[in-house]
């Protein structure tokens, strides 16, 4: 089998997508490295560290809304709203406080700093620390501190890390995007025309607005990175808050994924595939 360098991007729960996609792809591939972002981050740690799907897939349908919301958790520093202990907590599980580096694939996480303003790459240490951090969402859960780094979530910079693929050169570089095309073309106002979802609680608030931008940064790394496939695993019927529908992201993921690697077979794929994604990014 070919072996490729997986590239997991950022979408909270959508990014539960991402274990379909690795169940489809280890049928044709083999993965000789992932970098991931956030939620990617997440998914190519546990898998990277010797989870498989199957048990990634139990993992997500295991998760407890109540432990990771309890008001116990909460951050009394006021940087978050939950101090990130749990899941810090079930990342050591879940990769058995393994380090990167002894992990049978090799793996990287991006995360940003708030001081130095810049990326940071885990590519080493615990599985843990890289997944804590990289998955760090500003406003939700507070910062990773480690030493003079204050660490939040990847996806401010990198939400689809193909920029880092390069570290990890292989057969192939396959790219994972979760998040939707959101247009950014400004419309004029007409009152009674438009009609507000008023349902949209305060997670689903912030994570729809954090998306808006971070879409268009993945389909412009799409773009300037020109990975060999691509893998639109977005669900276009559920929301990054649906932390509790792994399966139904996991199935659909599958599918993508098989679609995907059917269209790879075509003729003038890459090409197709790049002028695709530019007519994407020109809309918006």
């Amino acid at each position: 089998m070919k072996k490729i360098t997986l590239v997991l991007g950022g979408g909270s729960a959508l990014g539960l997508a991402h274990i379909g996609v690795i169940q489809s792809l280890t049928k044709h591939y083999e993965i000789s490295a992932i970098v991931g972002t956030s939620m990617g981050a997440i998914i190519g740690g546990c898998y990277a560290s010797g989870l498989s799907p199957e048990k990634m897939l139990q993992l997500s349908e295991d998760i407890s809304l109540f432990e990771l919301l309890n008001p116990r958790n909460l951050d009394f520093r006021r940087k978050g709203i939950f101090d990130g202990k749990v899941v810090l907590r079930l990342f050591e599980e879940w990769t058995n406080g393994m380090l990167i580096e002894d992990a049978p694939i090799p793996f990287m996480a991006v995360a940003y700093d708030l001081g130095r303003k810049t990326s940071v790459l885990f590519n080493r240490g615990p599985f843990s620390y890289a997944m804590r951090a990289s998955s760090s969402l500003p406003l939700i859960f507070a910062p990773f501190s480690i030493g003079d780094y204050l660490l939040v979530d990847g996806g401010v910079s990198h939400p689809l890390p193909l920029a880092f693929a390069v570290e990890y050169p292989s057969e192939l570089t396959i790219a994972v995007n979760v998040l939707e095309p959101v247009p950014s073309q400004a419309v004029y106002f007409e009152e009674g025309k438009a009609q507000v979802d008023n349902k949209l609680d305060r997670m689903n608030i912030l994570l729809e607005t954090l998306s808006q931008n971070q879409s268009n940064m993945a389909l412009q790394a799409i773009v300037e990175y020109n990975p060999d496939i691509v893998i639109d695993a977005h669900h276009p019927q559920l929301n990054q808050a649906d932390i509790t529908k792994g399966r139904e992201f996991y199935l659909w993921g599958k599918q993508r994924a098989l679609e995907a690697l059917a269209q790879h077979q075509e003729p003038d794929f890459r090409q197709k595939l790049k002028e695709f994604y530019l007519k994407l990014l020109a809309k918006n």
